[in-house]
């Protein structure tokens, strides 16, 4: 029999290709030749759908382990597609009509592999739950989060190559919420009158008011909540949940920083399971970029940091860092379900069946063999009182910042991670203009592909020397703004002594110079004046004659004082 072809076809996100469906089966080819073949054995169709979707028309086909879809079908395809899969596969295409009145109140269904939504019966979208990365309940509210298509970043990408690469990248769904109250039961009532509408069945509907009275009596009597069965079912068919018997390992009731809570994991063969109370996280070993084991300034506890890419989210909030804090003196006494030819062969000899030896340091190992990932510690920098890390701020958020060999951690509620080789030069700095005496400096360190500047600040003075020190050996443009202001200050006041002192020796000569012939005049006037009222004394003090003599003696006295004044 011959092969029939059709151009133009797409699969997923790749770039438009060739379909061609012949006896045995159908292949799928992109016009990019990295992309890989995509092929459908006869023997695994079982059904076939046509659906309008935004590309034209879409072939969806089932299989016994997953649904495959094509689309960019023209609408005059449908007749060829028909005979050709029915004289081929015996398979009958089932035409179905979907739900454009916009709306987003319905019904939501686990229908195999897949999730439906559908308005009035109808499927307003489906999703292949097999993209459903966690989901997580709150009351009556169900949040599920998909996994991203983009691949991991390179380990030595740059934030110019991030952003180049990102803006490259298609949209796509990162997280969908569904609202649904009432008990199981009401919802499956309602999903079955929606159904028998969508057919066009006159079916009667009577008894609407005492149904849904029933139902409301039922939601706080029978059953379970239509939130948790629908939770529970995405769970189970998206795999989400696995036995724990599976496990390489269970680690109980780890203290997380960030995210805040109490977590089990899961340690599995590819990938890792974060169980909290409210939410429930999967994570890819691929996922995990870097690992640091680093102790706390406090010297009891040891802090354990997973660097995640894509992030983990919890609503609107991404965190892609995990940060474990352990006891130092804590033992943990764990065995792995894993045989010795499992660990020679496939881990190299790097784990044991059986541990109990420190938290920090079993949980490190794990993480480190089985992502692959070489953990990071503390390197040559000590504080002044023998730390590894020194406290500071950033904006409003307390921690400790960890001068490490290639890269600058700081660990708070979202920690920040600043790679020395994308650092293009550090300010050292009070910020505000407080004297170079303050006890606390800021550390303005500014990133090559960011114009704003990372500011540590609130550091304690006693650490500039060994910071400047460390960051000079790692070749890093330092400028102490501190050391140029207190030198500044130091020459101002150097020259503010030198003037105040040539000044008042200019002011004592003066002084000294107009001083003494002033102290001349001074005394001859003083001691005729001196003689002139002797001789007016000398006369009878009670004579009435000498009235005008007393007072052009007076008058004569009027300038004495003043000079006596002067005198003093």
């Amino acid at each position: 029999m011959s092969t029939a072809q059709f151009e133009s076809i797409y699969h997923g996100y790749a770039q438009p290709g060739k379909l061609r469906i012949a006896q045995s089966g159908l292949g799928w080819k992109s016009a990019d030749e990295k992309e890989s073949v995509v092929t459908v054995p006869a023997s695994e169709i079982k059904w076939i759908q046509w659906i309008r979707v935004a590309r034209n028309h879409q072939l969806r086909i089932g299989t016994p382990k997953q649904r495959i879809t094509f689309d960019g079908f023209l609408k005059d395809d449908f007749e060829r597609l028909t005979n050709l899969c029915k004289q081929y596969y015996n398979v009958t295409i089932e035409s179905k009509d979907t739900s454009v009145r916009g709306w987003n109140w319905g019904v939501a269904e686990v229908q195999s592999q897949d999730l439906a939504f559908l308005v009035a019966g109808k499927p307003a979208f489906t999703m292949p739950l097999s993209t459903v990365l966690n989901t997580s309940i709150q009351k009556t509210e169900v949040a599920l989060e998909f996994a991203s298509t983009v691949p991991p970043a390179p380990a030595d990408e740059d934030n110019v190559a991030k952003k180049k690469r990102l803006r490259h990248l298609p949209d796509e769904v990162s997280e969908i919420r569904f609202y649904i109250p009432g008990s199981a039961k009401g919802m499956k009532k309602k999903a079955e009158k929606a159904k028998i509408k969508a057919e066009g069945g006159d079916a009667e509907m009577k008894d609407d008011d005492e149904e849904s009275s029933d139902e409301d009596e039922s939601e706080g009597e029978e059953g379970e909540m239509a939130a948790q069965v629908f939770h529970d079912a995405v769970k189970e068919k998206a795999d989400i949940g696995e036995v724990a018997g599976e496990a390489i390992t269970t680690i109980s009731d780890i203290l997380c920083l960030t995210p805040r809570g109490r977590f089990d994991i899961d340690m599995h063969a590819d990938f890792l399971r974060l169980r909290g109370k409210t939410y429930d996280y999967r994570i890819g070993y691929p996922q995990i970029q870097k690992l640091f084991l680093l102790p706390k300034p406090d010297d009891i506890h040891c802090q354990f940091v997973v660097n995640i890419d894509p992030p983990i989210r919890q609503g609107q909030t991404r965190y892609p860092y995990l940060v474990m804090q352990f006891v130092k003196e804590e033992i943990l006494e764990l065995d792995l379900n894993i045989d010795e030819e499992t660990i020679k062969d496939k881990y190299e000899g790097h784990l044991k069946t059986k541990y109990d030896d420190p938290a920090f340091e079993v949980v490190s190992l794990l993480f480190r063999v089985l992502a692959s990932k070489k953990v990071t510690t503390p390197g040559n920098f000590q504080s002044h009182d023998g730390q590894s890390a020194v406290k500071c701020n950033v904006k409003a958020n307390e921690g400790q910042l960890y001068l490490l060999e290639k890269q600058l951690l700081f660990i708070s509620k979202q920690p920040t991670l600043v790679p020395l080789a994308e650092i293009a030069s550090v300010t050292i700095a009070r910020v505000g203009g407080n004297l170079p005496s303050a006890r606390t400096f800021d550390l303005n360190v500014r990133v090559k592909a960011d114009a704003s500047p990372i500011i540590f600040s609130a550091l304690n003075k006693e650490e500039l020397q060994n910071i400047e020190e460390f960051l000079r050996s790692k070749k890093v443009k330092v400028k102490n703004e501190m050391e140029e202001l207190a030198a500044a200050e130091a020459a101002a006041l150097g020259a503010d002594d030198s003037d105040d002192s040539d000044a008042e020796s200019d002011k004592m000569e003066v002084d000294r110079n107009v001083g003494g012939g002033e102290d001349e005049d001074e005394d001859s006037e003083v001691d005729e004046d001196f003689q002139a009222d002797s001789e007016s004394d000398g006369g009878s003090a009670t004579s009435d004659s000498d009235d005008d003599d007393d007072d052009e003696g007076n008058a004569s006295e009027d300038e004495p004082p003043k000079k006596k004044s002067k005198k003093e």
